[in-house]
């Protein structure tokens, strides 16, 4: 556990108005808490983790402990984060939002992985076409590489495949072919990162707050619906849909 020692100042990116905080390793936090719900963090939490097994460029997450000393007389901090356990997202530097000629340029293999990743978790909140989005999707000036943010709308239960072909930040990539998604995407492939991440939920799911859960509504109803979505992929439904 993180101790944070600092908070430095609300993050101008991102619905949940997350906060940018030091820890006591060093190192700079995007945290979120309340904002974000716990149901929120949660599903962060989870799709975070399986995301950086799946072998996607994730910043480092951690769970952060808030102390009250920190927030309690800010009226902002209180309502918008609290005091408590949050989910933090190691700071990285040199960071613009991605855009369509940005894309274009991007490693194609990296943004398929992508598209399958959140196809798998059904997180819908990665958008971007001609017209706009919100991608959660940045580029390193430094390396010239993609990082990918933000999962606390994943598990949606409303989730569209529909509108995930459509508007999903790597669609570009499949538009115009006639026979679309399934010639492209190599199933034993995605089978195999799956299960390789798949394989550490237990241990993931055993890290959850407690504090988290028991502010969540049937909080164990919810992981066992959130194992129901990850085990999707295991019957041919889930690859059908891609057609």
């Amino acid at each position: 556990m993180i101790n944070i020692i600092e908070i430095k100042q609300k993050m101008t990116q991102g619905k949940t108005e997350p906060w940018l905080c030091l820890g006591d390793d060093d190192n700079q936090y995007v945290v979120k808490r309340l904002n974000a719900t716990f149901k929120g963090c949660l599903y962060e939490w989870i799709a975070a983790n399986l995301g950086e097994r799946y072998g996607l460029a994730i910043p480092v997450c951690a769970l952060v402990y808030v102390d009250k000393s920190l927030v309690e007389y800010d009226i902002d901090l209180l309502v918008g984060l609290g005091n408590g356990i949050g989910f933090g997202s190691t700071l990285k530097p040199c960071l613009i939002e991605v855009n369509v000629n940005l894309l274009r340029k991007a490693n194609p293999q990296i943004l398929k992985d992508l598209f399958m990743f959140d196809y798998w978790v059904n997180n819908g909140d990665r958008t971007l076409t001609e017209s706009g989005g919100n991608p959660n999707l940045y580029f390193n000036l430094s390396t010239s590489s993609l990082v990918v943010f933000d999962h606390n709308l994943a598990f949606d239960q409303d989730f569209s495949v529909e509108d995930h072909k459509n508007l999903h930040v790597s669609s570009f990539l499949f538009r115009g072919q006639t026979d679309l998604f399934e010639p492209t995407i190599e199933r034993p492939e995605y089978e195999r990162k799956f299960t390789q991440a798949l394989s550490g939920l237990d241990a993931i799911i055993a890290t959850i707050p407690d504090e988290w859960l028991k502010e969540i509504p049937d909080a164990l109803g919810e992981i066992e619906r959130i194992r129901v979505v990850l085990g999707a992929f295991k019957h041919d439904d889930f690859w059908r849909a891609l057609q």
